[in-house]
C-alpha cells in the first residue's frame, strides 16, 4: 500500500511539473516590419560582399570577409526593433 501512494504521489509530482513548465511558456514578441526589412538588407549586403571576396585570394579575402562580418554585425545591432 505504501508503495503505490508513493509512486502515486511521484506520479502526480511529475505531471503537475510537466504541466507548469508547459504552461509557463512565453511566445516570442513579433518584429515590425521596419526590423525585418532592415535585417533582410543587411543579410542580402553581408551575402554580396562574401560573394564578392571570394575572387580574391589569401590576405586579402581573410580580411574582406573579417569586414563583412564586422559591417553585419554592426549593421544588425543597428537594426530597428
Amino acid at each position: 500500500m505504501k508503495r503505490i501512494l508513493t509512486h502515486s504521489a511521484l506520479s502526480l509530482a511529475l505531471a503537475l511539473g510537466v504541466g507548469s513548465a508547459a504552461l509557463a511558456k512565453t511566445k516570442k514578441p513579433k518584429h515590425s516590419a521596419e526590423h525585418v526589412a532592415a535585417v533582410k538588407k543587411c543579410n542580402d549586403d553581408y551575402n554580396a560582399a562574401v560573394k564578392a571576396a571570394k575572387g580574391q585570394k589569401g590576405a586579402a579575402h581573410k580580411s574582406a570577409i573579417a569586414a563583412a562580418k564586422s559591417a553585419h554585425k554592426q549593421c544588425l545591432a543597428s537594426a530597428p526593433q
